[in-house]
């Protein structure tokens, strides 16, 4: 009896105890958990620190190359083409012949104008000895009549022949300047017959084949291009078109030739606006190397400015707000938008002219939905 007693007194012991230790944990809890610091909520942003960088304000055309001179040669008569002398490619020089037009009916004619001119020569010939005839035969009226040997009615009748003659002669020689007309114009129209090349340059197209029929109204024989100077023609806005002028250089880079650089000059500027879409259209041209084909597709960067050492921020770093232009800086972890000055543009960068310094941290991209006074992480891109 005693025994059991003191086991139960034991048992009893040991649970108060372990209530006691349970009780002290639930009390030093609360006190553990107050002593812990609670961690700060930071977002995460794309930064980059300011620096400086030469910066090269540009315009850029784009379109296709086309030859500085392109001419189309025409068919000036109707008729068959006999011979078609060139093919695509072919160089040719001012003067050459292209193709030539059957000419056997325009030969024939010429021989008429030839012949023609030559009756009116003789014609010329006869009046005129028939004019000399005409006048001695006046001067010995003249003298019968001044010795009373014949009547005045002989006397007027030797001066109207001498008059007509005079008038025969003249009328001979309008005929043969008639003629020597009708004659040029033929041989004009036989030269009309040959085609040729009024340019030095390359063949770029060709439409017929000998025994064709071809008019003027019709497509080109062939075309002939200078592909020595090539030129790129663009449109460029009011205030584009006032910081350029004439001879400024271009760098072209081609789409087909990627990595090679030509060089060009801005050869032209339209004096008068296009009233349909108020741009002005400029010219660059460049000297064809020989690689350089019509019709490719190129891009002339023009340098307007370049600034050295500016300081420069990319354009996605740049915002508006409220109508100011504005870059987010990161100050002692916190984001507060700075208001900017920009200069120079690159495209890619612009130069702060006042806002930042040197070493300022901004987030790199301000399309980023960062409210001013966010905690932020700056993350720099390696």
């Amino acid at each position: 009896m005693r025994s059991l007693v003191s086991r139960s007194l034991v048992t009893l012991i040991l649970v108060s105890g372990v209530a006691l230790t349970l009780s002290a944990c639930r009390e030093a809890e609360p006190t553990a958990a107050a002593a812990a610091p609670v961690a700060e909520h930071r977002v995460d942003v794309p930064a980059l620190t300011v620096g400086a960088a030469d910066l090269e304000s540009t315009l850029q055309i784009s379109g296709n190359l086309a030859p500085r001179t392109r001419v189309a040669i025409f068919a000036k008569l109707p008729g068959t083409l006999s011979h078609v002398a060139v093919e695509i490619g072919d160089r040719v020089h001012a003067g050459q012949a292209i193709a030539t037009m059957d000419r056997r009916e325009i030969d024939a004619q010429v021989d008429a104008a030839v012949a023609a001119v030559n009756v009116a020569h003789a014609g010329v010939e006869s009046s005129e000895a028939a004019l000399a005839n005409a006048i001695i035969e006046h001067e010995r009226a003249q003298k019968l009549f001044d010795t009373g040997a014949i009547a005045k009615q002989r006397l007027d009748a030797a001066d109207t022949t001498r008059r007509s003659a005079s008038a025969q002669r003249d009328l001979a020689k309008a005929s043969v300047a008639q003629a020597e007309a009708a004659l040029r114009r033929a041989r004009e129209v036989q030269r009309d017959a040959t085609l040729t090349s009024p340019i030095d340059g390359v063949v770029v197209e060709r439409n017929y084949d000998a025994g064709s029929l071809a008019s003027p109204g019709d497509k080109p024989v062939a075309v002939v291009a200078d592909l020595r100077v090539l030129k790129l023609e663009a449109g460029v806005s009011e205030l584009e078109a006032g910081r350029l002028h004439t001879g400024m250089p271009a760098r072209i880079s081609v789409q087909a030739r990627p990595g090679e650089t030509f060089d060009g000059r801005l050869a032209a500027i339209a004096p008068e606006v296009d009233a349909r879409n108020r741009h002005f259209a400029i010219e660059v041209r460049t000297s064809n190397p020989g690689s350089l084909l019509s019709g490719m597709y190129a891009t002339a960067t023009i340098p307007l400015e370049r600034v050295a050492g500016a300081l420069a921020v990319p354009r996605d770093a740049i915002a508006t707000r409220d109508g100011r232009r504005v870059v987010f800086k990161v100050d002692q972890g916190t984001v507060r938008d700075v208001p900017v000055t920009e200069g120079v543009s690159n495209g890619a960068q612009v130069q702060i002219a006042d806002g930042l310094q040197a070493g300022d941290v901004i987030v790199a991209d301000a399309r980023r939905d960062v409210a001013p006074g966010t905690k932020v992480n700056p993350v720099f891109s390696r």
